[in-house]
């Protein structure tokens, strides 16, 4: 006769096994989407701590204009790995060409002010430029990151489900 305070033993073992599967479902979701989250985060992060730039840009931009960049930047990899993961909607070439090609653009005002252009436009209307293009460039490698990294976790996904070998392969003998 079961205690009156626990369940019978097939209760709690169906219970173990649907925490079981939030919590398989719970580190799933964390694999797929805080992934690229935090990259971009980290990305976005570096140049306030002296690590690497991924722009040359001045460091006033940064200061007046980082945090909304981690913000637009965090929300594009997230919403890149949510859409790229779905079923339906892949991150292949044509789509990681033209998210390159989206950062190139962005890039070019700071390219170009290095040498001292600025597109014909007076400083003032330059530095709005900069601001958006900064932005934007953000967003952008956000984007990136989420969509290569929905990419990488397709490929486990698909591989895993068609029957691929979880130990690693014996190692190629020399026939003599």
């Amino acid at each position: 006769m079961p205690l009156p305070d626990r369940q019978p033993p097939e209760d709690e073992a169906a219970d173990n096994a649907a925490g079981s599967r939030r919590t398989r479902a719970s580190l799933r979701v964390a694999a797929e989407h805080l992934v690229p989250v935090l990259l971009t985060a980290a990305l976005n992060l570096a140049p306030r701590g002296d690590y690497f730039t991924l722009l040359p840009i001045t460091g006033g931009l940064d200061r007046a204009y980082g945090n909304l960049a981690l913000l637009f930047g965090v929300a594009a990899a997230l919403v890149g790995s949510v859409t790229f993961s779905r079923p339906e909607a892949r991150f292949d070439i044509p789509a990681l060409v033209g998210t390159t090609g989206a950062g190139l653009i962005t890039a070019t005002p700071f390219i170009l002010a290095r040498a001292g252009l600025t597109f014909g436009l007076a400083p003032r209307h330059f530095d709005i430029l900069a601001v958006f293009a900064y932005l934007a460039f953000f967003a952008v490698v956000g984007l990136l990151a989420g969509g290569c990294w929905s990419v990488a976790v397709r490929a486990v996904r698909e591989a895993c489900e068609n029957g691929a070998p979880t130990e690693s392969a014996p190692p190629f003998r020399r026939r003599y």
